[in-house]
């Protein structure tokens, strides 16, 4: 397949339009978006955008135990406004600590280069506590049907209690509740697991992107070897 890139610079998008636009296996990048069929890590891989639909999920039995390891943690989903100042902290804690490349702050990550916080998202922020200590957070973004999650950081010293992930099964729940149809995380990198852990949701469910014959198909462990 020859390799792709294509991005759009939109003055504003509406939910329906954030909608068609990840169901083509496009992403939020700072206030653009777009989409590609390859990145460029130690060398150049071929991605694979995903995404699950949402009354599929089932309930497996790690899912369980992440949420009984995190169950004495409160957690807050809310509408995105300004950047507290402790997910700031929290999130140079994080970035200190990771050992691959991600976004070195959290209005990096949503605003890039922009001065002006021009949010044309429909964001969500999320927060969960340890008692009154910010331990993770997060945000993502929701058209009419479908949600995308965009930053997910946590405190290093609560690693154990895979954070990460339970970030993801609380967006899970939102979504549920508010009747939401799609969940897409991003994408799994053929030829290095980094992103694998976007399947934890149930290999059996999730979906990727074809581009070349534009649907989507249950994943295949196959997608994930590099040719």
């Amino acid at each position: 397949m020859k390799p792709y890139y294509n991005s759009f610079y939109p003055a504003a998008l509406s939910g329906a339009d954030l909608d068609a636009l990840l169901a083509l296996g496009w992403y939020r990048m700072h206030q653009t978006i777009f989409t590609s069929s390859h990145v460029g890590l130690d060398e150049v891989y071929r991605v694979h955008w995903l995404r699950y639909a949402i009354e599929e999920i089932n309930r497996h039995a790690s899912h369980r135990k992440i949420r009984s390891r995190n169950q004495n943690f409160r957690w807050a989903i809310e509408d995105f406004t300004i950047i507290p100042a402790s997910h700031m902290e929290l999130h140079q804690h994080y970035y200190a600590a990771i050992e691959f490349e991600g976004a070195s702050s959290i209005e990096e990550c949503l605003f890039g280069e922009e001065i002006i916080e021009r949010n044309i998202y429909n964001t969500k922020c999320i927060s969960i506590f340890d008692q009154d200590r910010l331990i993770a957070g997060g945000y993502f973004d929701v058209g009419e049907k479908g949600a995308a999650s965009i930053l997910h950081f946590f405190d290093p010293q609560f690693k154990k209690y895979s954070l990460g992930k339970y970030l993801i099964l609380l967006t899970i729940d939102y979504l549920k509740q508010n009747h939401y149809q799609w969940y897409y995380p991003g994408y799994v990198v053929e030829g290095n697991s980094k992103m694998d852990y976007k399947l934890f949701l149930g290999k059996e469910q999730a979906q990727y992107f074809d581009p070349e014959s534009i649907t989507w198909k249950y994943f295949q462990e196959s997608i994930l070897i590099k040719q």
